[in-house]
């Protein structure tokens, strides 16, 4: 099984896994977490630089770099929902999808970028305003979330895909234990 979630930097993702994944083994299932972009490959270390400004690539470069970053690590995720972990990735695919219809691109041609990776079972949006993830990192932001018009596009391509696809919203902007709850209701009903 897979479990999606996605949302704005500074959404509390990497948190939320964290969270779902120790809830998850009170329910006797083994975990993993894979985060996208994983910069500690070859690939993920060319998007890093693009996003600290190190790097210039085009928008469809970026978003085929990005795309081959999960591409790198497909045997990885393969391997693990083989040995029946479930698989939480913070951020997967759906943020090119995102990210990409916000840089102008088109769906189909971002969706044709990931064909052939295993596919979700269940994304969540964590879903929190612009305005609260620039308060909770203040410093060090990279190329996307520095940008306040670009953060807008992404929150309002997050909302709309979401429709499109019949992904689960969360209200992030909230505590992290009511946003634990939330998932933890849509996770387990799911599972039942």
């Amino acid at each position: 099984m897979i479990i999606v979630l996605e949302g704005f930097d500074q959404a509390g993702k990497k948190t939320q896994s964290k969270l779902l994944v120790n809830l998850l083994k009170t329910k006797k299932k083994k975990c993993t977490i894979f985060s996208f972009p994983d910069y500690a490959t070859p690939l993920g270390k060319e998007i890093k630089h693009y996003l600290s400004g190190k790097r210039k690539f085009p928008a469809q470069v970026i978003h085929c770099l990005l795309a081959a970053n999960r591409w790198e690590k497909s045997k990885e995720i393969i391997d693990a929902l083989s040995k029946n972990y479930v698989v939480i990735m913070n951020r997967y695919y759906q943020s090119n999808l995102v990210y990409g219809t916000a840089n102008g691109l088109d769906l189909k041609w971002l969706e044709n970028l990931d064909k052939g990776l295993p596919k979700e079972d269940l994304v969540i949006v964590l879903d929190v305003n612009p305005s609260d993830s620039f308060s909770r990192k203040r410093l060090k932001r990279d190329k996307f979330e520095k940008d306040k018009v670009f953060a807008q596009k992404i929150t309002g391509a997050y909302r709309r895909l979401a429709k499109k696809y019949g992904w689960h919203v969360v209200n992030a902007s909230r505590s992290r234990d009511h946003v634990h709850q939330s998932i933890a209701q849509i996770v387990l009903k799911y599972m039942d």
